[in-house]
């Protein structure tokens, strides 16, 4: 283990560590939010204001943070969520992330817009495992997609409902991210000294192989290219007609993520 990570106390030691090695537009990309990012604030906000309030004088000879979810024990209360191109961050991000969960003893969920093969993911970890789906070109694309992650070992589904659009991610357009992806030079010179600045990371990114696709969104001309994302999300908006297909589909546990409010939360379990 690196030692400046060895050397991290907390999330934020992390934070800043992730913010030294990475390019702007990458850091950017996991640091940041949509618009104001208000909804990211008020989210961290929200922690903030759990308070603990511990019982004294009392004997605890052991700890035992196990609980149950959709049927698995996990031994912490919390579990990985879905995070596209970790691959970004770093070459063996989904792996290496899936690995660490399952010797926590919880769940790592593999997003659909993944740069690792499901298979391999879900490989890499001892412990149990969920994928996320968006329909990305359509329901026989996604087909393939869930048979894949059933034969895989994919315990649970984690169906994503609130992108009708891409997120307007500001960060990611003041660091010329639509300009990167044209691969025009006259384009990227512009944004091209961020990925300079960090030559580690920049020899990581080539010796990977580059600029990513999706292996598991696999269209008729081959995996989904990093370019076609924000276009095909528009065009995959998931619907409670998707949902009843989905759950005719799979036979396990479905979690349907990005729920705002009560209506729709009941709306999804009926």
């Amino acid at each position: 283990m690196p030692g400046g990570i060895a050397r991290a106390v907390n999330i934020e030691d992390l934070r800043r560590i992730a913010k030294r090695r990475l390019p702007r537009a990458v850091f950017d990309y996991i640091d940041g939010g949509a618009d104001d990012e208000i909804t990211m604030r008020d989210n961290c906000r929200a922690y903030d204001r759990i308070m603990f309030r511990p019982r004294c004088a009392v004997e605890t000879p052991a700890v035992d943070l196990k609980t149950t979810v959709l049927g698995t024990t996990v031994s912490l209360p919390f579990l990985f969520g879905p995070v596209g191109s970790t691959r970004m961050f770093h070459p063996h991000g989904e792996e290496v992330a899936a690995r660490v969960a399952g010797a926590a003893g919880t769940v790592y969920t593999l997003s659909t817009l993944s740069g690792t093969r499901l298979e391999d993911v879900r490989a890499a970890t001892p412990g149990p495992a969920w994928y996320q789906v968006y329909l990305l070109g359509g329901r026989d694309i996604a087909t393939t997609m869930l048979e894949r992650a059933r034969a895989a070992g994919y315990s649970a589904l984690v169906v994503t409902v609130d992108t009708p659009v891409a997120g307007m991610r500001e960060r990611d357009l003041r660091n010329g991210v639509k300009e990167l992806l044209t691969r025009n030079p006259l384009y990227m010179f512009p944004y091209v000294w961020q990925f300079l600045a960090r030559p580690r990371w920049l020899a990581g990114f080539l010796r990977d192989g580059g600029l990513m696709k999706f292996p598991n969104v696999v269209l008729a001309d081959g995996p989904m290219l990093y370019a076609d994302v924000g276009t095909a999300l528009e065009q995959s908006t998931v619907t409670w007609r998707d949902l009843r297909w989905i759950r005719d589909c799979w036979n396990g546990p479905i979690v349907v993520k990005g729920v705002h409010i009560g209506d729709d939360a009941r709306k999804a379990i009926d």
